[in-house]
């Protein structure tokens, strides 16, 4: 009898212990999945990213009326993955590839194969393939892409432009490259202060 009444004892006396550890274990398991949970939240909720997206007035380039404001900007929230918000200035910049109607635009798909920002400083890296046009389009291309980041992201004050990854001279053959672009307040005796696409800043050999 004294066996078994040690037995008895055992066998109850662990019984709470197996059932402590087993509520313990699960509670675990529960806070790690929660947490899980809201990792899974965060990357699958859209980073939002207010932009200004800036067009070239196509009444403008069809008659050269220079009464005519040349670019037209466009407000509008960039939405992509939060995992993915490195890419808002390419993607940024992509959106600029759609015109509306009464809009004209020089950048092309597949024309920015990346952007990297730095101290202020965006380089904007275009591809060889896309670097074909008239003075026209090589002016508003420069004026689009710089006017959309330097408004778009209070990080961007400058905008540089390289081709496959290399410093150029000029892009399609018209306007400097090897240069800095910044927007720059001028005084205009009709329209008061403008902001206009001017170099900044010489690229140094």
């Amino acid at each position: 009898m004294k066996n078994k009444k040690e037995k008895s004892r055992v066998f109850y006396g662990g019984r709470p212990a197996a059932l402590i550890l087993a509520l313990l274990l699960a509670l675990c398991a529960l806070t790690a999945c929660s947490g899980g949970g809201e990792d899974d939240m965060d990357k699958e909720t859209p980073a939002e990213f207010p932009v200004a997206l800036y067009f070239v007035d196509a009444q403008y380039i069809e008659t050269g009326d220079e009464a005519i404001e040349p670019m037209i900007v466009k407000e509008q929230t960039l939405k992509i993955d939060a995992e993915d918000a490195d890419d808002r200035y390419e993607e940024t910049v992509e959106l600029l590839t759609a015109a509306g109607e009464g809009e004209e635009t020089m950048v092309r798909q597949d024309m920015v194969d990346g952007i990297s920002v730095q101290d202020g400083l965006a380089v904007v890296d275009l591809n060889k393939d896309a670097m074909h046009g008239g003075s026209l389009e090589e002016t508003y291309l420069i004026e689009q892409v710089v006017r959309t980041l330097v408004k778009s992201y209070e990080e961007i004050d400058r905008v540089r432009f390289t081709v496959d990854g290399q410093t150029v001279d000029t892009l399609m053959g018209h306007l400097e490259a090897n240069c800095i672009y910044g927007l720059i307040t001028v005084s205009d005796e009709t329209k008061g202060d403008v902001e206009l696409v001017s170099i900044v800043e010489d690229i140094k050999p």
